[in-house]
């Protein structure tokens, strides 16, 4: 990367945020500099000069994001710009694009969503720059023929997609490094090589099929398997100008983490399915009982059915309010209001709405709080959603520890965070779950678990919102050692 790809210029007019994608980007070798509202960008960028980006948050003080995006584009029509908001909407979005902006990222992010928007963003600036100059070489009047192969092998390169150009003969003509990255085979390759060279079966096949096509115009698309991933290979004949066929091009797009994606959907369907088919059988038994008289009009025995009947639809509530904080939050939809809150006190009502859940299966659970110098604890949190996370956990600790086992819930702070950890002494994680425990859908499946009841979508909350207040947390565990959760919260 040149000096000129690496700077990039952040305007946010909240500090975490601007701080948060500052340390993102210089950890990927970008050079950072940062401005707190528009108006200091604009100058920055006047000033300065030199940027190839600028991500910019839409609502700032004296000059909001639209217009710092009009007068950017104006001083370099080349430079990236990047929306990042909480406010994003269709009409900001078709906005900000129509003054110049490529895309947006909706508040909250991950890293990566802001990387990938920011790589592929860079790599069509990298090409609209290689275009300007091709171009200013075919003015001075360049070999048309050597100018075009230029654009054409630049281009190529510079695609993430993995491009392989095959003549009428069956030869390997061209390929770009983003082949060699799916099919090892082509980083050494001289050419022109036989098509054979190429390792998979289906791959070749495809090719095949579209040379012998003769003068049929066709775009033969399938996925393949190549080096452990899932790819959609499509391939088109190449005509002469009398209409001959002059060879094959096939573009190999990596699919492998959509594929993932949508068994990870499908396996989430079949499980909700599961989940709420359960609760809703149990239910509808218990009422069925109550209203066909067959409680022997026993009202402590009916009592009981409707307390149980709750319960459960007390759990399919739970499950319907995650999807609906998860769709929100991917549609940029849930918004947080932090303030200076007694976290003990949230704490406490946590403890309380679980201790049923507890005492129902003999389990202790226990609650210490420890104030800063005997004072109450407390952080800079929205209310709500930090109960969504103590109640998660704390749900999640009693569901997997065993009858007679023990729930300890502790707080403290250290004037900078405030600190609660959950203990267990249920059935643990390996390893190897525990680096998934966060993820969407995921459920540790075991013989110790298998009967206990969840989406997978509860602690992929609890992270989310704890990014949501720039906190951390923390997990430490063991197969049949129970588990210790720990979210640390910022004071102020």
């Amino acid at each position: 990367m040149n000096q000129d790809a690496q700077r990039i210029l952040v305007v946010d007019d909240e500090p975490g945020m601007r701080e948060g994608c500052r340390r993102v980007l210089s950890a990927e070798g970008y050079d950072v500099e940062t401005a707190e509202d528009g108006l200091q960008g604009l100058e920055l960028f006047q000033s300065r000069g030199n940027f190839c980006a600028a991500v910019v948050d839409i609502k700032m003080p004296r000059m909001d994001g639209i217009e710092l995006i009009q007068r950017i584009h104006g001083i370099d029509e080349d430079a990236l710009l990047l929306v990042i908001t909480a406010y994003s909407t269709i009409d900001s979005a078709v906005e900000a694009t129509k003054r110049g902006a490529y895309g947006y990222v909706p508040k909250p992010f991950t890293p990566d969503e802001l990387l990938l928007q920011l790589r592929n963003g860079l790599e069509k600036r990298t090409l609209r720059l290689e275009g300007k100059r091709l171009k200013e070489e075919r003015e001075r009047r360049l070999l048309e023929l050597a100018l075009e192969k230029s654009k054409s092998s630049t281009i190529i390169r510079c695609m993430t997609d993995a491009v392989l150009v095959v003549n009428k003969e069956g030869q390997i003509v061209l390929h770009n490094a983003a082949a060699a990255g799916a099919m090892p085979e082509c980083a050494s390759l001289s050419l022109p090589s036989p098509l054979d060279t190429i390792r998979s079966a289906e791959l070749k096949g495809l090719i095949e099929q579209t040379l012998e096509a003769g003068c049929e115009a066709c775009i033969t698309s399938s996925e393949i398997p190549l080096g452990g991933g899932t790819y959609m290979a499509s391939v088109s004949p190449v005509f002469e100008s009398e209409g001959a066929i002059s060879g094959a091009v096939t573009v190999i797009r990596n699919i492998t983490e959509l594929k993932k994606l949508e068994a990870a959907k499908s396996m989430f369907v079949s499980m909700v399915a599961h989940e709420i088919k359960g609760p809703l059988a149990v239910t509808e038994s218990y009422l069925n009982i109550i209203l066909n008289g067959l409680a022997q009009g026993n009202p402590q025995k009916e009592r009981g059915m409707i307390e149980r009947s709750l319960l459960r639809i007390r759990t399919l509530r739970k499950m319907v309010m995650e999807l609906m904080n998860i769709t929100a939050m991917e549609t940029g939809n849930f918004t947080i209001k932090r303030v200076p809150l007694d976290v003990g006190e949230v704490l406490r009502e946590a403890v309380c709405s679980c201790r049923e859940q507890a005492d129902a299966k003999g389990i202790t659970l226990s609650l210490e709080i420890e104030g800063a110098e005997g004072g109450p604890a407390r952080a800079l949190a929205d209310r709500d959603t930090i109960a969504i996370v103590f109640t998660n956990l704390i749900d999640n600790a009693v569901k997997y520890t065993p009858d007679k086992g023990n729930v300890r819930v502790t707080l403290d702070g250290n004037g900078f965070y405030v600190r609660v950890s959950v203990r267990d002494d249920g059935v643990g994680l390996t390893n190897q779950e525990k680096e998934k425990v966060f993820e969407e859908f995921y459920r540790a499946r075991n013989k110790a678990t298998e009967n206990i009841p969840g989406t997978g979508l509860g602690l992929s909350l609890v992270k989310r919102i704890v990014d949501m207040h720039q906190g951390t947390i923390e997990v430490e565990t063991a197969p049949r050692k129970g588990s210790t959760f720990t979210v640390s919260i910022p004071t102020m």
